[in-house]
């Protein structure tokens, strides 16, 4: 069985931009890390991350490329069908913890494989990957809480 996977980089354009992969849902994160690298044409040179999330896209976890210590989990260690599957279809990819390339990572459907083609590949292709990371604008909202008085001493 592979997976159909849609990546779509969080960006401030108008213009989407987004891939749509094929990968045998067996397949580690590391595989999925090395395809969206080439999908979206990047060196592979820093440091990423995969988060799980919640239904609004929340951080729940990180899996990182390597491992640092035993408290962590690295991307050769887990396969892609024990984090995706129909009841949990999201990931966020971020790369380069310096500039933030956030990606959003969501299963579109599963598969039967098709016998003379080489997985994993890109089957679709839309918009260009800009030059320079789409700036994260934060708001004040992010940082408030309705409980924003809990704090004061």
């Amino acid at each position: 069985m592979i997976y159909r996977i849609r990546v779509i980089l969080d960006n401030d354009t108008k213009e989407d931009i987004f891939r749509d992969l094929e990968i045998i849902k067996d397949s580690s994160l590391k595989d999925l890390h090395e395809l969206i690298l080439s999908a979206f044409k990047f060196s592979g040179e820093e440091m990423s991350s995969f988060f799980t999330v919640d239904e609004e896209w929340n951080q729940i976890d990180e899996i990182s490329l390597m491992n640092f210590d035993n408290s962590t989990k690295s991307m050769d260690s887990i396969n892609l069908c024990s984090l995706i599957n129909h009841n949990n279809t999201k990931l966020l990819y971020v790369y380069d913890f310096m500039k933030m390339w956030t990606f959003y990572v969501e299963l579109v459907e599963e598969g039967e494989l098709i016998n003379n083609l080489k997985y994993p590949r890109i089957i679709f292709s839309s918009g260009i990957t800009p030059n320079v990371a789409p700036k994260k604008i934060f708001d004040k909202k992010d940082f408030e809480s309705d409980h924003e008085d809990d704090f004061l001493f």
